[in-house]
């Protein structure tokens, strides 16, 4: 041992100054450790219950954002279910609404082609009698002037009636 001594020796080392060197880099760490180490690791300890709390939240947050958000959908659901029976219930009022007014529609036509034939059979008489008092006036007219030369007031009268027959056989 002595001989690593004198070695050393030679080297330039001082077993002395070597153990007090020693001495304050251990003194030097004991008071970093209690200075500097324990705070920090404190801190580092109660950032990471901090980081786990926040993540625990995060967690129950997501959670409960995602059952609002399945309630949401499932709501969003269900309007979409009454939406659809809604415009169902619609569809059936329009349909059920357009044969109503489609059925009012031809009623009202035939009753007014029933009108416009009745008035047009109205018309068609008025004509008709109107037509067979002018031919009658006409007829007795020309046959007053063609019997007042000819013949006498019983044959007028007969020819007369004879002429009106014919023309209410021809209508």
């Amino acid at each position: 041992m002595s001989a690593i001594m004198e070695a050393l020796g030679a080297l330039g080392f001082n077993l002395w100054s070597f153990l007090f060197q020693a001495l304050n880099v251990a003194v030097v760490m004991g008071i970093l450790y209690f200075i500097l180490w324990r705070p920090l690791s404190k801190s580092f300890t109660d950032r990471e219950e901090m980081i786990t709390g926040d993540l625990e939240q995060a967690a129950s947050a997501r959670e409960e954002a995602e059952e609002i958000l399945a309630n949401y959908q499932q709501k969003i659901d269900e309007a979409n279910r009454e939406a659809q029976v809604i415009l169902k219930k619609a569809a059936e009022m329009a349909e059920t609404t357009r044969a109503e007014i489609l059925a009012r529609t031809h009623e009202e036509a035939g009753q007014l082609m029933e009108q416009a034939r009745m008035e047009i059979e109205r018309e068609k008489r008025a004509a008709l009698a109107d037509i067979r008092r002018q031919a009658a006036e006409l007829v007795v007219a020309t046959a007053g002037r063609v019997m007042a030369r000819t013949l006498t007031p019983s044959d007028q009268e007969h020819l007369v009636r004879e002429a009106l027959s014919e023309v209410a056989r021809i209508q």
